[in-house]
């Protein structure tokens, strides 16, 4: 018979609490125990500094690598950096504690006594998320293997509970799991592992990570960790004090993720506020600065994508023109007849300044009308509140938009493009979702943000609509809030 210290090792509760020398608080024994059982599928989201990597991971990665012979450890994460600089270190310091036997390098690790093994990578690429399954074997297979417990277990009883496993142990753990795309997700599904252990903290409510505590919720256990539920936390009187100010001070959409463990609303990390811009869009603001403030902007490409002049004249904007002219020396030749048509020099049409844009813009200074050149991935004016030009750009309009001082034109385009824009809610400074995300390029709204990135206060401009923005725009501060947007604002 298998002793009360065999039975309780293995588990991974007790192998963290006898083997680690670990004290478990109560949601981690929950997730734990969960995660012992064979054919379970865990989600866990946690606010920031729970200690998931640290203590969760950590201990599940070792207590399967150990516990179980020849088993195979996968895990994942949204960065490599996570798993070259928080991972791997967490498992040499715990390792080191133990006897002999565990090995890690880049992104690997093995077990010379059980012969487990540990895989991790970083990818958006779903092929390295497959191949991974659970080995059946035969009974008694493993029984001549060394003991890899002795001192805790004798051969007798290592052979017993080797004699018992009829399959090889397949762990998937998946870190930042709001961070992979679905495709990743379904590269797992198809591994049909042994136990599967999703961990993140909350960003918006909607994706696969979300889907897991919703929509396939009967699927998983699914656990929440607040920062109330961490004495490391809420019981630190600097740490509390630290929280406490966060609450007050962060947006409340960040409050909801790092401090409760919630994710955010659906519209979380949207740019604009949709409902601003069709007001916007419906003609019905007063068009103020007419010859005060006249600028052109142009984005460029060299594939297929659609190449757009935008014209404003004071706050009122319209898209001069739209198409898409393969020859470089046409292209620029009809963009000066527009600008020249509108009364516009080359120094007053900001124009995309990056990738094929570099080269084609080469054109306008041969023909004598150089643009201003513009490079949305440049030095912003406020840095500490927008990462680049492009995020203070964006945002600038969706504020000039929120407050009802611009004219946009009733366009589908950049209706879909203004919708689709997105800022990482985790991001401090705001940083925009990457274009290789979104649908399609965005050419009409990168027009638009360049066309008002500049846009002087004119004394005529239109009373602002009632402002109901605070949960609206991450811009915003609901104290000594300042017309300009930002963030948070000094009181």
């Amino acid at each position: 018979m298998i002793p009360d210290l065999c039975k309780a090792m293995a588990w991974p509760d007790g192998y963290a609490r006898l083997r680690l020398g670990l004290k478990p608080y109560p949601w981690q024994t929950a997730i734990f125990n969960a995660v012992g059982r064979e054919g379970s599928r865990v989600a866990v989201r946690t606010c920031n500094e729970a200690g998931k990597t640290s203590t969760l991971v950590t201990s599940l990665i070792l207590w399967h690598m150990e516990a179980h012979t020849e088993s195979k450890t996968v895990t994942t994460s949204g960065s490599y950096r996570q798993i070259k600089d928080q991972l791997f270190p967490q498992l040499l310091k715990a390792s080191s504690h133990l006897e002999k036997g565990f090995e890690f390098g880049d992104c690997w690790g093995r077990h010379t006594g059980t012969k487990s093994t540990l895989s991790s990578f970083s990818t958006d690429n779903p092929g390295k998320a497959e191949g991974y399954h659970a080995q059946e074997r035969r009974p008694g297979e493993i029984a001549g293997h060394d003991n890899p417990l002795r001192g805790y277990v004798t051969d007798a009883e290592w052979r017993e509970m080797a004699d018992a496993a009829h399959r090889t142990s397949l762990l998937l753990i998946m870190d930042e799991a709001k961070t992979p795309p679905q495709s990743i997700h379904d590269a797992f599904e198809r591994c049909h592992a042994t136990r599967w252990i999703n961990l993140s903290s909350p960003g918006p409510a909607f994706g696969p990570f979300y889907d897991c505590f919703n929509k396939h919720r009967a699927r998983w256990s699914t656990h929440r960790v607040q920062a109330m539920d961490c004495p490391h936390l809420w019981a630190d009187p600097l740490k509390r004090a630290e929280l406490e100010d966060q609450i007050q001070r962060l947006r409340p959409e960040l409050v909801q993720s790092m401090i409760y463990g919630e994710f955010m609303p659906e519209s979380a990390g949207m740019v604009f506020d949709m409902a601003r811009v069709e007001a916007a869009m419906s003609g019905a603001r007063e068009a103020v600065g007419e010859g005060k403030y006249r600028r052109a902007a142009l984005d460029l490409s060299c594939g297929g994508d659609e190449q757009v002049l935008g014209v404003c004249d004071g706050n009122r904007a319209w898209v001069e023109w739209a198409g898409h002219i393969r020859d470089d020396e046409k292209l620029a030749q009809k963009v000066i007849s527009h600008l020249k048509r509108c009364g516009i020099s080359g120094d007053d049409c900001l124009a995309d300044n990056g990738g094929a844009g570099q080269v084609q813009l080469n054109w306008f200074e041969k023909l004598k009308y150089p643009l201003n050149r513009f490079d949305f991935g440049g030095q912003p004016r406020k840095k500490e509140l927008y990462l680049n030009a492009r995020a203070e750009a964006y945002f600038t309009l969706a504020d000039l938009c929120r407050m009802g001082h611009v004219l946009l034109p009733d366009d589908d385009l950049l209706r879909e493009e203004l919708a689709f824009a997105r800022y990482e809610v985790d991001s401090d400074p705001l940083k925009l979702v990457q274009k290789k995300s979104l649908p399609h390029s965005p050419n009409r709204s990168d027009v638009m943000a360049m066309l008002f990135w500049q846009m002087p206060e004119f004394e005529l401009l239109a009373a602002a609509p009632p402002d109901t923005s605070d949960r609206i725009s991450p811009t915003r501060h609901s104290k000594d809030r300042e017309e300009f947007a930002g963030g948070n604002f000094d009181e």
